[in-house]
């Protein structure tokens, strides 16, 4: 037996009429009959008696009536309550964020989700981008955003932006110019991240590219407070994204300066490859991806492109 036999029986039970039911029904008589022909050979008992101007119930029919119409409300309300799951996940979930941009990413989106998703509880982790994949393929992380093509590559990922890098100076100790070429970059006195870090990885190839070595690392530290302060005191420069100093910025504490050529990340939202995301992590990975989307859009995070969805 299928649900839909059950529907259509009830429908012709309801209106007393093969025809009238299969205009409601929006099916042929033809195939209707058929349909009630096979629910009564498969139970052994006919359900209707066929009369000239219409149908009406047998004894055998009268009980399936009954039941029927029990178990088509039982799946409405299973339905019903399918969708609400649906509509207001709940539950926690973990979302790792690179420490350059963490804020940006972690703050409109749990604003977002207390307002449209208040059972879902999120827990941010700012890390490395060598831990973030690290926490995803061990099951540590539901969510990742990661700024490396090759972690990615070894995930599920949806490319999110572009984002461009800028050396990022104490106010009054920029080098000379609009922008800074790799040559200039190189001998620069720098603090910078190990070499796990998507960020040094960039510079590296970039500087190894033109046939430079980084000579001045003054300051190593897998740490954004750290790099920051180093830079506040004028011990070092850095390189950062835009919304990793976009206060600093504000307030005129610091300078940014694009590179020529440009020196750029692609940033990608991401769960593991053999993840499955409940309803709630669904919702969060969407709602990330959209959050962000929109402050690009609104102007509010600096030196990106979108990429298409």
């Amino acid at each position: 037996m299928e649900i839909r036999q059950f529907r259509y029986f009830v429908r012709i039970a309801d209106l007393g009429s093969f025809s009238r039911a299969a205009q409601a029904l929006h099916i042929a008589q033809p195939a209707l009959s058929q349909q009630v022909a096979q629910l009564e050979e498969e139970l052994g008992q006919a359900l209707l008696t066929r009369l000239p101007g219409g149908v009406k119930l047998t004894e055998a029919g009268s009980v399936f009536y009954r039941h029927a119409q029990r178990l088509l409300q039982q799946l409405a309300e299973v339905e019903g309550a399918v969708a609400h799951v649906a509509a207001n996940p709940s539950g926690s979930v973990r979302v790792g964020l690179p420490q350059s941009t963490a804020s940006h990413y972690a703050l409109p989106l749990l604003a977002h989700l207390r307002e449209h998703f208040p059972g879902i509880e999120v827990e941010f982790f700012d890390e490395l981008s060598g831990h973030l994949l690290h926490g995803l393929n061990t099951g540590r992380l539901d969510i990742a955003v990661l700024v490396s093509d090759d972690d990615a590559a070894l995930l599920n990922a949806v490319p999110l932006m572009d984002e461009s890098l800028f050396l990022v100076s104490r106010a009054g100790m920029a080098p000379p110019g609009k922008s800074v070429s790799l040559k200039r970059l190189a001998a620069l006195p720098l603090a910078l991240p190990g070499q796990q870090h998507g960020v040094r990885a960039i510079i590296e190839h970039a500087v190894h590219s033109q046939g430079l070595r980084l000579a001045n690392v003054t300051v190593l530290a897998n740490s954004m407070s750290i790099m920051r302060e180093a830079m506040l005191q004028g011990l070092a420069h850095c390189v950062m994204p835009w919304a990793a100093v976009d206060g600093g910025l504000a307030r005129g504490e610091l300078v940014a300066q694009p590179f020529t050529p440009a020196l750029r990340r692609r940033v990608h939202v991401c769960t593991a490859r053999d993840a499955q995301l409940s309803l709630a992590g669904q919702a969060v990975f969407e709602s990330l991806l959209a959050q962000t989307r929109m402050r690009v859009k609104a102007g509010q995070w600096q030196g990106v492109v979108l990429l298409p969805p």
